[in-house]
Protein backbone atom coordinates (compact mmCIF):
# COMPACT_ATOMS: atom_id res chain seq x y z
CA UNK A 1 0.00 0.00 0.00
CA UNK A 2 2.76 2.31 0.44
CA UNK A 3 5.48 3.53 -1.76
CA UNK A 4 8.41 1.80 -0.74
CA UNK A 5 6.69 -1.58 -0.90
CA UNK A 6 6.20 -0.87 -4.45
CA UNK A 7 9.75 0.65 -5.27
CA UNK A 8 10.83 -3.04 -3.13
CA UNK A 9 9.09 -4.91 -5.46
CA UNK A 10 9.98 -2.95 -8.75
CA UNK A 11 14.30 -3.73 -7.65
CA UNK A 12 13.44 -7.82 -7.02
CA UNK A 13 11.62 -7.86 -10.36
CA UNK A 14 13.93 -6.26 -12.52
CA UNK A 15 16.72 -8.44 -10.67
CA UNK A 16 14.70 -11.76 -11.82
CA UNK A 17 14.28 -10.36 -14.93
CA UNK A 18 18.22 -9.26 -15.64
CA UNK A 19 19.22 -13.40 -13.26
CA UNK A 20 16.89 -14.53 -16.46
CA UNK A 21 18.47 -12.75 -18.76
CA UNK A 22 22.12 -13.92 -17.48
CA UNK A 23 21.00 -17.35 -17.74
CA UNK A 24 19.47 -16.93 -20.97
CA UNK A 25 22.35 -15.57 -22.78
CA UNK A 26 25.33 -18.32 -21.07
CA UNK A 27 24.65 -20.88 -22.96
CA UNK A 28 25.31 -19.45 -26.05
CA UNK A 29 29.05 -18.42 -25.28
CA UNK A 30 29.99 -21.40 -23.61
CA UNK A 31 31.82 -23.82 -24.96
CA UNK A 32 30.57 -26.93 -22.25
CA UNK A 33 26.89 -25.95 -22.73
CA UNK A 34 26.89 -26.06 -26.59
CA UNK A 35 28.60 -29.27 -26.19
CA UNK A 36 25.63 -30.24 -23.65
CA UNK A 37 27.86 -31.09 -21.41
CA UNK A 38 27.03 -30.46 -17.18
CA UNK A 39 28.14 -26.72 -16.46
CA UNK A 40 28.25 -25.43 -13.17
CA UNK A 41 28.24 -22.11 -13.79
CA UNK A 42 25.18 -22.51 -15.89
CA UNK A 43 23.67 -24.01 -12.68
CA UNK A 44 24.75 -21.52 -10.03
CA UNK A 45 23.04 -18.90 -12.21
CA UNK A 46 19.91 -21.83 -12.22
CA UNK A 47 20.10 -21.18 -8.48
CA UNK A 48 20.06 -17.62 -8.98
CA UNK A 49 17.35 -17.13 -11.00
CA UNK A 50 15.05 -19.15 -8.74
CA UNK A 51 16.01 -17.23 -5.61
CA UNK A 52 15.42 -14.01 -7.37
CA UNK A 53 12.19 -15.21 -8.66
CA UNK A 54 11.33 -16.51 -5.10
CA UNK A 55 12.46 -12.76 -3.59
CA UNK A 56 10.35 -11.19 -6.70
CA UNK A 57 6.78 -13.03 -5.35
CA UNK A 58 7.45 -12.06 -1.51
CA UNK A 59 7.70 -8.29 -2.56
CA UNK A 60 5.13 -7.98 -4.93
CA UNK A 61 2.75 -10.26 -1.94
CA UNK A 62 3.82 -7.32 -0.12
CA UNK A 63 3.01 -4.64 -1.72
CA UNK A 64 -0.34 -5.82 -2.77
CA UNK A 65 -1.59 -9.31 -0.51
CA UNK A 66 -3.29 -12.06 -1.76
CA UNK A 67 -6.97 -11.57 -1.36
CA UNK A 68 -6.25 -7.77 -1.26
CA UNK A 69 -7.96 -5.57 -3.98
CA UNK A 70 -6.20 -3.64 -7.10
CA UNK A 71 -7.47 -1.50 -9.78
CA UNK A 72 -6.40 -3.18 -13.22
CA UNK A 73 -5.60 -0.38 -15.74
CA UNK A 74 -3.78 -2.45 -18.35
CA UNK A 75 -3.41 -2.90 -21.57
CA UNK A 76 -6.84 -5.07 -22.10
CA UNK A 77 -8.97 -1.99 -20.96
CA UNK A 78 -12.52 -3.51 -21.52
CA UNK A 79 -10.96 -5.12 -18.33
CA UNK A 80 -10.11 -2.37 -16.02
CA UNK A 81 -11.69 -2.22 -12.67
CA UNK A 82 -11.32 -3.77 -9.08
CA UNK A 83 -9.97 -7.46 -9.11
CA UNK A 84 -8.63 -9.13 -6.73
CA UNK A 85 -5.21 -10.88 -6.12
CA UNK A 86 -4.90 -14.61 -6.15
CA UNK A 87 -1.20 -14.79 -6.72
CA UNK A 88 2.23 -14.05 -8.27
CA UNK A 89 2.37 -15.73 -12.25
CA UNK A 90 4.59 -19.00 -12.63
CA UNK A 91 4.82 -18.05 -16.21
CA UNK A 92 6.35 -14.66 -15.50
CA UNK A 93 8.77 -16.09 -13.07
CA UNK A 94 7.10 -14.30 -10.03
CA UNK A 95 7.68 -10.77 -11.64
CA UNK A 96 3.60 -10.07 -12.47
CA UNK A 97 0.29 -10.70 -10.83
CA UNK A 98 -2.60 -13.53 -11.22
CA UNK A 99 -5.86 -11.70 -10.39
CA UNK A 100 -9.48 -12.94 -10.37
CA UNK A 101 -12.63 -11.24 -10.43
CA UNK A 102 -15.17 -12.37 -7.69
CA UNK A 103 -18.18 -12.88 -9.22
CA UNK A 104 -17.32 -14.07 -12.56
CA UNK A 105 -14.12 -16.83 -11.46
CA UNK A 106 -12.76 -14.56 -14.60
CA UNK A 107 -8.95 -14.79 -14.19
CA UNK A 108 -6.27 -12.02 -16.14
CA UNK A 109 -2.76 -13.69 -15.73
CA UNK A 110 1.13 -11.95 -16.35
CA UNK A 111 -0.51 -8.53 -14.92
CA UNK A 112 2.72 -6.46 -14.44
CA UNK A 113 3.06 -3.88 -11.42
CA UNK A 114 2.77 -0.86 -13.73
CA UNK A 115 -0.87 -2.02 -14.96
CA UNK A 116 -2.26 -1.93 -11.34
CA UNK A 117 -2.70 0.47 -8.18
CA UNK A 118 -3.96 0.42 -5.14
CA UNK A 119 -7.60 1.58 -4.37
CA UNK A 120 -6.06 4.49 -2.09
CA UNK A 121 -3.31 5.78 -4.47
CA UNK A 122 -3.84 8.14 -6.64
CA UNK A 123 -4.98 7.72 -10.47
CA UNK A 124 -1.72 7.71 -12.99
CA UNK A 125 -1.06 10.56 -15.25
CA UNK A 126 -0.06 10.76 -18.95
CA UNK A 127 -1.56 10.36 -22.29
CA UNK A 128 -1.82 6.24 -22.15
CA UNK A 129 -3.02 6.34 -18.84
CA UNK A 130 -5.92 8.92 -20.00
CA UNK A 131 -6.80 7.15 -23.31
CA UNK A 132 -6.77 3.69 -21.34
CA UNK A 133 -9.53 5.37 -19.40
CA UNK A 134 -11.36 6.81 -22.17
CA UNK A 135 -11.46 3.30 -24.10
CA UNK A 136 -12.76 1.71 -20.93
CA UNK A 137 -15.86 4.00 -20.24
CA UNK A 138 -16.06 3.35 -24.03
CA UNK A 139 -16.84 0.06 -23.97
CA UNK A 140 -18.50 0.03 -20.91
CA UNK A 141 -21.03 2.36 -22.79
CA UNK A 142 -21.15 0.19 -25.69
CA UNK A 143 -21.54 -3.10 -22.73
CA UNK A 144 -24.96 -1.17 -21.31
CA UNK A 145 -26.30 -0.76 -24.48
CA UNK A 146 -25.65 -4.60 -25.60
CA UNK A 147 -22.52 -4.61 -27.64
CA UNK A 148 -19.02 -6.14 -26.18
CA UNK A 149 -16.33 -5.18 -27.56
CA UNK A 150 -12.36 -6.30 -26.42
CA UNK A 151 -9.69 -3.72 -26.88
CA UNK A 152 -6.44 -3.26 -26.03
CA UNK A 153 -4.49 0.22 -25.24
CA UNK A 154 -0.80 -0.25 -25.62
CA UNK A 155 2.37 1.75 -26.34
CA UNK A 156 5.82 0.52 -28.00
CA UNK A 157 8.28 3.09 -28.59
CA UNK A 158 6.50 5.95 -28.03
CA UNK A 159 3.99 4.78 -30.11
CA UNK A 160 0.08 4.43 -28.80
CA UNK A 161 -1.64 1.39 -30.09
CA UNK A 162 -5.49 1.28 -30.05
CA UNK A 163 -6.49 -2.83 -31.15
CA UNK A 164 -9.52 -4.29 -31.26
CA UNK A 165 -11.57 -6.91 -33.97
CA UNK A 166 -12.53 -4.69 -36.94
CA UNK A 167 -14.90 -7.00 -38.74
CA UNK A 168 -16.60 -7.01 -35.41
CA UNK A 169 -16.02 -3.31 -34.48
CA UNK A 170 -17.71 -2.98 -38.66
CA UNK A 171 -20.41 -5.03 -37.98
CA UNK A 172 -21.48 -3.36 -34.91
CA UNK A 173 -20.92 0.20 -36.34
CA UNK A 174 -23.40 -0.83 -39.56
CA UNK A 175 -25.99 -2.30 -37.00
CA UNK A 176 -26.00 0.77 -35.14
CA UNK A 177 -26.14 3.06 -37.87
CA UNK A 178 -29.20 1.04 -39.59
CA UNK A 179 -31.09 0.90 -36.25
CA UNK A 180 -30.16 4.53 -35.61
CA UNK A 181 -32.46 5.22 -39.04
CA UNK A 182 -35.13 2.27 -38.95
CA UNK A 183 -35.68 1.56 -35.26
CA UNK A 184 -37.89 3.97 -32.66
CA UNK A 185 -37.38 4.83 -28.67
CA UNK A 186 -35.16 2.70 -26.67
CA UNK A 187 -33.28 1.04 -29.14
CA UNK A 188 -33.06 4.13 -31.47
CA UNK A 189 -31.39 5.80 -28.57
CA UNK A 190 -28.98 2.68 -28.15
CA UNK A 191 -28.08 2.61 -31.56
CA UNK A 192 -27.18 6.65 -31.61
CA UNK A 193 -24.95 6.29 -28.35
CA UNK A 194 -23.27 3.16 -29.87
CA UNK A 195 -22.20 5.03 -33.23
CA UNK A 196 -21.18 8.02 -31.28
CA UNK A 197 -19.09 5.73 -28.91
CA UNK A 198 -17.58 3.64 -31.77
CA UNK A 199 -16.58 7.35 -33.73
CA UNK A 200 -15.27 8.18 -30.71
CA UNK A 201 -13.14 5.08 -30.16
CA UNK A 202 -11.97 5.83 -34.13
CA UNK A 203 -10.46 8.77 -33.37
CA UNK A 204 -8.61 7.75 -29.78
CA UNK A 205 -5.77 6.82 -31.74
CA UNK A 206 -5.10 10.06 -33.65
CA UNK A 207 -6.05 11.98 -30.75
CA UNK A 208 -3.30 10.40 -28.90
CA UNK A 209 -0.24 11.01 -31.76
CA UNK A 210 -1.17 14.79 -31.52
CA UNK A 211 -1.07 15.04 -27.89
CA UNK A 212 -4.95 16.15 -27.25
CA UNK A 213 -5.36 15.12 -23.74
CA UNK A 214 -8.01 17.58 -22.70
CA UNK A 215 -10.08 15.86 -25.73
CA UNK A 216 -8.91 12.64 -25.15
CA UNK A 217 -10.37 13.50 -21.07
CA UNK A 218 -13.84 15.25 -22.86
CA UNK A 219 -14.83 11.61 -24.64
CA UNK A 220 -13.95 9.99 -21.13
CA UNK A 221 -16.58 12.56 -19.25
CA UNK A 222 -19.05 12.20 -22.49
CA UNK A 223 -19.31 8.53 -22.31
CA UNK A 224 -19.45 8.44 -18.08
CA UNK A 225 -22.49 10.61 -18.44
CA UNK A 226 -23.63 8.53 -21.29
CA UNK A 227 -23.83 5.38 -19.26
CA UNK A 228 -25.30 6.80 -16.41
CA UNK A 229 -28.35 7.69 -18.69
CA UNK A 230 -28.37 4.58 -20.07
CA UNK A 231 -28.06 2.44 -16.89
CA UNK A 232 -30.55 4.97 -14.81
CA UNK A 233 -33.04 3.93 -17.36
CA UNK A 234 -36.39 1.83 -16.19
CA UNK A 235 -35.72 -1.74 -16.80
CA UNK A 236 -38.85 -2.64 -19.02
CA UNK A 237 -40.78 -5.66 -17.41
CA UNK A 238 -42.40 -8.57 -19.43
CA UNK A 239 -46.04 -8.49 -20.41
CA UNK A 240 -47.40 -11.19 -18.86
Amino acid sequence: MNPIKRGAAYVAVEATQEARQAFDAHPLACPKCMKRQPCVTLADLQREVYMASQTSRATLLAYAPQGSTVEYQGPAVHLHGVWRVTDTCRKSLHTTYLLNAERSGAIIDDVSLDDIRQPIEPEPSGMLAAVRRAVAEITRLLAACGFLLHVRVDAHEGTMRVEYDAPMFQQYDQQARYARMHATGKAQEDASYVVNALASLRSISTLARTNALREVNAITRNAQATRARVEKRPTERPRA
